[in-house]
């Protein structure tokens, strides 16, 4: 793609109020605003609030808009799982296929718990011992509705004693004003 047909698409991008990738890593979108790290904290918190309301013990989210706007990470979708979970109580925890540690933690700015999973493991056992370690053994997941089906049936045949349900009203409700 040429620079000028980048650029036109990047501004078309911002005046839109949507995010552009950028190649050296800086941020686009948002009103071209760096959102500051308490305002991640404040709408991370504004959803374990919903979470509250709603009966919900934990949400899995994995790369994409709602990854984006709770955490600042942007990561592009591939066929290894990389996802966040966010528990009603306790610290993130973070999945990731081994070969992107490094990666990951220089993007993660919230939680250090940040577990990997190599190409011969599952990661959907990951995310199940996840739950457990932040004491989720029986319980609703919110699961983001634009999280991949072979991601959520993973998780959910090895954490079937858990109810999982479409936790939009709890995302959505958490970035309305």
């Amino acid at each position: 793609m040429g620079a000028a047909r980048r650029d036109f698409l990047r501004l078309s991008v911002d005046a839109a109020g949507a995010t552009w990738p950028d190649p050296q890593g800086r941020r686009s979108g948002e009103g071209n605003a760096q959102v500051s790290d308490d305002e991640y904290k404040a709408r991370i918190e504004k959803a374990r609030r919903l979470m509250a309301e709603n009966n919900l013990n934990a949400l899995l989210i994995e790369s994409g808009t709602s990854l984006s706007y709770f955490t600042g990470v942007r990561w592009g979708s591939s066929e290894r799982t990389f996802a966040v979970v966010i528990p009603a109580r306790g610290e993130l925890a973070w999945v990731c296929p081994k070969f992107e540690e490094s990666r990951a933690r220089e993007l993660i700015r919230f939680g250090t718990d940040i577990r990997t999973w190599e190409e011969d493991e599952s990661p959907y056992k990951v995310i199940a011992q996840i739950f457990k370690d932040r004491g989720v053994r029986t319980g609703r997941i919110g699961i983001d509705e634009r999280l991949r089906f072979f991601i959520f049936d993973g998780v959910r045949k090895e954490a079937s004693h858990l109810e999982y349900v479409n936790a939009e009203a709890v995302l959505a409700s958490a970035r309305a004003a």
